[in-house]
């Protein structure tokens, strides 16, 4: 990608600002106007909107930039961990044929979709079979067990619903359950690029504060430091927690970031060059 910037100046004095603009950017040279800083925070902006960009595609099922694409979320977790909006449990209640107002109950003390009569049925039944498969077991929890699960059965033969049935295909955007992550990977306003008043506020709203936007000489780092993010990026495999990755590995950045981060340099860098030339007697 070529830049021209047109300077009224000599040779040894275009030259001399080239190489004091790589200085810069490089580290070597103090950077009194704010090159070296727009330029690595419009990149680090860049990536920021690409991460977000593939966040939300791999949320809704796709496959990122990257060829990377996020393992579904458990059915069980959709019917019992994932927290529901507003009448969404209603409506799925209804659509599914049943009453919120009366199936509302479950065995213990949890709520379920069982009407007062088929709790009373299911709890018949499971005080009938736990003496009995104690009696050939000894083992009260075994015993439990498998009268909970007859129980079940039978009230489902007979019509009743559970909640995996009626919430365990519900549709959902993984890991946008709050919103904080996302919005801890999502890109904040970037201002006064470039020039010593360059700037850059994190996104407002929960999870803002714990974005990572860090610039040292010739580096731009981004990143999240939302509690669980690395277990999300990384997998947690004793917790069962699978990888869904929203962090490119290093040598894993398609080449379509690159160009769109480059290009984004490129323009701040050009303004700022423009500076430097100015300061020596730019046209």
């Amino acid at each position: 990608m070529a830049t021209t910037v047109y300077f009224r100046g000599t040779r040894a004095e275009a030259k001399n600002i080239a190489y004091r603009l790589g200085a810069i950017l490089a580290g070597r040279e103090a950077d009194t106007i704010g090159i070296a800083r727009g330029f690595l925070l419009s990149i680090g902006v860049a990536a920021l909107s690409d991460i977000k960009d593939a966040f939300i595609t791999k949320a809704r099922g796709g496959t990122d930039e990257m060829g990377i694409s996020w393992p579904r979320l458990s059915r069980k977790y959709l019917a019992y961990g994932r927290r529901f909006g507003r009448g969404e449990a209603v409506g799925l209640t209804r659509a599914a044929g049943l009453d919120p107002k009366a199936n509302r109950f479950a065995p213990g003390r949890s709520k379920g979709l069982l009407t007062q009569a088929q709790l009373q049925r299911w709890r018949q039944i499971f005080a009938s079979l736990v003496p009995r498969f104690y009696l050939s077991t000894g083992s009260i929890q075994f015993a439990k067990a498998r009268a909970a699960q007859i129980a079940w059965a039978t009230l489902k033969k007979e019509g009743a619903q559970t909640k995996l049935q009626v919430f365990g295909d519900r549709t959902v955007e993984i890991l946008r359950d709050t919103g904080v992550l996302l919005n801890s990977l999502s890109p904040g306003l970037l201002s006064g690029t470039p020039g010593p008043s360059a700037s850059y506020s994190k996104p407002a709203g929960p999870g803002g504060d714990e974005q990572i936007l860090a610039i040292n000489a010739g580096e731009v780092i981004v990143g999240s430091t939302v509690a669980y993010a690395a277990r999300h990026n990384n997998g947690d495999f004793e917790n069962n927690v699978p990888r869904r990755q929203f962090l490119p590995d290093s040598g894993q950045v398609p080449q379509v970031w690159w160009d769109r981060w480059l290009a984004v340099g490129m323009q701040a860098l050009e303004a700022g060059a423009a500076m430097l030339y100015r300061q020596r007697g730019a046209a």
